[in-house]
């Protein structure tokens, strides 16, 4: 009689270990590898730049999810915009300042947004003084400046009636003073362009 009574108390407890080990840890696991999943939001990580880098209009970011992608939208200014992608890194060419979106879903359907406001972007083209022109005799000088950007002084040039192209004949950088000698005609255009390509033209008349 106690034989079969430790007998039978050792089935089941061979039972109990049997659930607990083939069913109930199995069933924990599974279903916590699930529920881990399913709740799993992916991440973007957008790559830090100077603010006073005016000639960098690029927006570089990476996504971080543990499960596969199933849509990378880019918009700007709620427009969709198309975006290049190097590796792991994806790239927008903000050409203009504004509100950047980034929405990203994945597998299992949660999404993760991510806005960027460009503000540093050089849009404005440069100045030419009027106020501070002198004309004296055939010379002519001129102040320029540029709110954000550099004046690209190498490509700073004047053209004459004729179209006679003349280069400055001297520069201060330091203050923005240009001269130039006029050789011909009473009329000269002043052309300024700054570092990011924002052209203007100014017109003066020698008299």
């Amino acid at each position: 009689m106690s034989r079969s009574k430790i007998k039978h108390k050792m089935s089941a407890v061979e039972i109990l270990l049997r659930v607990f080990f083939g069913f109930l840890i199995p069933y924990v696991l599974v279903n916590g590898i699930i529920f881990f999943l399913f709740i799993q939001t992916p991440k973007i990580i957008v790559t830090e730049q100077d603010s006073k880098d005016y000639e960098d209009n690029k927006i570089k970011f990476s996504i971080d999810s543990m499960l596969p992608l199933t849509d990378v939208k880019t918009y700007y200014q709620e427009s969709e915009i198309a975006y290049s992608k190097l590796g792991n890194v994806y790239i927008i060419d903000a050409k203009d300042n504004g509100s950047y979106q980034i929405k990203v879903t994945s597998l299992n359907r949660s999404s993760a947004n991510s806005t960027i406001d460009i503000e540093t972007k050089d849009n404005v083209a440069p100045i030419i003084n009027l106020d501070s022109a002198v004309i004296t005799g055939n010379t002519l000088i001129i102040s320029v400046h540029d709110n954000k950007s550099e004046i690209n002084y190498d490509n700073l040039y004047a053209t004459l009636e004729n179209g006679t192209k003349l280069t400055p004949t001297y520069v201060d950088k330091s203050s923005g003073t240009v001269q130039f000698q006029i050789t011909d005609g009473k009329k000269v255009i002043v052309h300024v362009e700054d570092a990011t390509g924002n052209h203007s033209e100014t017109s003066f008349t020698i008299s």
